[in-house]
């Protein structure tokens, strides 16, 4: 497989990242307050966001996907469980 990544200017990958790192923070948070539990401060929640994100791609890269393959699959099969 063809790492894509490595043609794509500095400039772009910096706005993925923060896209991810924002998108990862959303969930974060949403997951603490629904569990009833106290929402770090920002500092701290990117902090995390920042791990969960090198965790997630080194899991992608043993399974030889990419990180977005993971979360399509992650979300067909969360919407699936949910039909009835």
């Amino acid at each position: 497989m063809i790492n894509n990544m490595n043609i794509l200017p500095d400039s772009l990958l910096n706005r993925l990242r923060q896209s991810e790192l924002k998108l990862a923070k959303s969930i974060l948070r949403w997951k603490l307050q629904k569990e009833s539990t106290p929402v770090p401060d920002d500092t701290q929640l990117e902090v995390a966001a920042s791990r969960l994100l090198d965790e997630a791609r080194e899991i992608a890269k043993k399974r030889g996907k990419t990180l977005l393959e993971i979360l399509k699959e992650e979300a067909r099969q969360f919407f699936d469980s949910r039909s009835p």
